[in-house]
């Protein structure tokens, strides 16, 4: 794949949707509604920048997000407070059945960046990273 030039949060949405359907195809998942709980992951020895830091110290603080079920809406709504920088890489994760909803995990970096600078492109929904064989 080429190199992601463009994030806004419908394209975004759109490819965390496309990593959901993966996940839910390889796992066999039927469900109604999904759930999303932000995990952000300060990476060793890569620098943060003032706006990583905003991100980090308010959106994303575990008073502001801990462990929190989120909606698809509020969970694009905050990894796109900056758009068009988004975190540069996002790991997704199936974590359990909760009625009829499918809770996710989005382990994701704490560097907001331009889209031409996203990782996972090859997956065809960068920022994107479907996880299936982890268990938690």
């Amino acid at each position: 794949m080429e190199e992601i030039k463009q994030m806004n949060k419908d394209i975004f949405r759109e490819n965390l949707l496309k990593t959901i359907e993966e996940i839910s195809k390889k796992k066999r998942l039927i469900f109604n509604d999904c759930k999303f709980v932000i995990e952000p992951v300060k990476e060793k020895d890569k620098p943060l920048n003032g706006a990583d830091d905003m991100m980090r110290l308010n959106i994303l603080s575990k008073e502001n997000i801990g462990n929190k079920q989120l909606t698809l809406d509020n969970t694009v709504n905050l990894l796109c407070g900056l758009q068009p920088l988004v975190p540069i890489w996002i790991d997704v994760f199936f974590v359990e059945m909760n009625e009829n909803a499918a809770i996710f995990k989005l382990r994701c970096s704490l560097r907001f960046r331009k889209p031409t600078l996203l990782r996972n492109a090859e997956t065809g929904h960068a920022p994107f990273k479907a996880i299936i064989d982890e268990i938690f």
